[in-house]
Parts: C-alpha cells; structure tokens; sequence
C-alpha cells in the first residue's frame, strides 16, 4: 500500500522500522518513510519527524527543523504537533524564535482539543500571570481538566490551589484526594503534602502512621522536609516501626 502511494501506510512503516516492532529498529528507514509520508501531506509523519529532529533520534537534534515540522502538523490539526511548537516558542526553538503570543494561542488551541498536557501548560500561565493576563478561575479549569485527565503534574498542582483557596473555594478534604491520587502513582511532591495533611489532621483525619509512610517515600525520592523530620521524630517506635514496613509495602 505504501508503494502505491498510501501515506498512511508510509507513516506507519516509520512507525515500525522507529520503534522496532517486529524487525530490528532502523531509524534511517524510519526517516525514509515518514519523509515521503509528510511530503504528501500526512500530518502524524511530520509530526512523527518533528520529534526526531527534537530529539535527535537517527538524526543530528536540530530544533529549526522540529519546529518547521510541527508547524506543518499543527497547521493540519495535529494537536500534539500544537502543544510542541508552543514548547519550542516559548523558549526560542526554531526560526520563529520566541513567541509568547503565538505559543499561548497554540497551547489554547491544543487544550481545547482536549490535550492534558497543554492543559496543564495553559492553567500555569493563567495563574502566573506573566504571559497571558492571569484568571484564576480559567487557571483552575484547565488544571482540573487536565488532572481529570490523569496528568499528574496538574493533579499536584490543582490540589494545591485548592486546599489554599487560590481563586476557588478551599476544599482541605478534596484537596486531599487529589493529592492521593498523585501520590499513589509515586509523585513525590504529592507524598509530601500527603504527610503534612496525615500529620496535621487537615483534610483527613490525623493518622501519625500514614504520615511517616508518605514522609518516608518522598524522602527516598528527594524530597525534604524538616517539619516532617521532626514529626517524625516524635512517634513512638511502634508507629515509626509501621510506618516504615508499609513504606516497604508500597505500593502493594
């Protein structure tokens, strides 16, 4: 089908020869065919070429051509092409340099389509406010859009707006939830904030035990915390002693 012109079929040989699948991998072919697939037209081929050139996989990195390829993509629709470009605007990828505007409007575009992490992207920018005016109340959309979705950073980050209120009404005990989402797939962060809420009876009820678990496993992932050193300190043997074989446990 490819050699009778099929684009979709070109795009998918890439796809076999980039990822190995079935036959050793070879990127050389991989480049091959996705190059003949964009040249008609397909926009996952230039999207596909785009992320080689990013990452310089089979190829030498050259960030002007991963820009130019996603912009193609994205010009067709390809909403992760959308997302990229607006990575490499925001800081100075490619021939178009920086462009604030124009990566802000991608990343809308590309949220809208329904993509977590331009989601994500977006709902940061909102509540930073310093490249699009800030909105509280967007910012918390697109984050918790983005977090119903599974991304994991927008979890974080939406629980932490909402146990501070931060342009939404401050939710401790959803807060929580949240944040044992993320924690439960390894976040770190989420742990942490986790054992400060275990510990200090906020959003869930006081559990010395579940604290020091959740203190423990971010603290085995580079998270310190003197608050929760002390804390932890304070148990007695017994409950550092659970607290410590249900770290072990986890996350079984």
């Amino acid at each position: 089908r490819a050699q009778q012109g099929d684009n979709a079929a070109k795009t998918l040989l890439g796809l076999i020869y980039e990822g190995g699948y079935g036959m050793p991998r070879d990127y050389a072919a991989a480049l091959s065919w996705y190059q003949l697939a964009a040249e008609g037209g397909d926009r996952e081929a230039q999207y596909a070429l785009g992320l080689m050139y990013l990452e310089g996989r089979g190829v030498v990195a050259d960030r002007g051509r991963a820009a130019d390829y996603f912009a193609k993509a994205a010009a067709s629709g390809q909403v992760q092409a959308m997302y990229g470009l607006a990575m490499l605007h925001f800081d100075g990828g490619g021939a178009a340099g920086v462009d604030n505007a124009k990566a802000a409007a991608l990343l809308g575009q590309a949220a809208a389509a329904g993509n977590s992490d331009a989601q994500f992207a977006l709902g940061k920018l909102l509540a930073e406010g310093k490249v699009v005016a800030r909105d509280d109340d967007a910012a918390n959309q697109w984050l918790l859009a983005a977090a119903r979705a599974g991304q994991i950073e927008a979890e974080v980050e939406y629980a932490i707006r909402l146990f501070n209120g931060a342009g939404i009404q401050k939710n401790e005990a959803g807060a929580a939830d949240w944040f044992e989402r993320a924690a439960s797939v390894g976040n770190p962060i989420a742990q942490n904030r986790l054992a400060r809420i275990y510990s200090a009876g906020r959003g869930r009820t006081a559990d010395p035990v579940a604290a020091a678990k959740w203190y423990l496993l971010a603290r085995a992932a580079g998270i310190g915390d003197t608050y929760l050193d002390t804390f932890v300190a304070g148990l007695t043997d017994a409950e550092r002693e659970q607290a410590t074989a249900a770290a072990q446990r986890w996350p079984n």
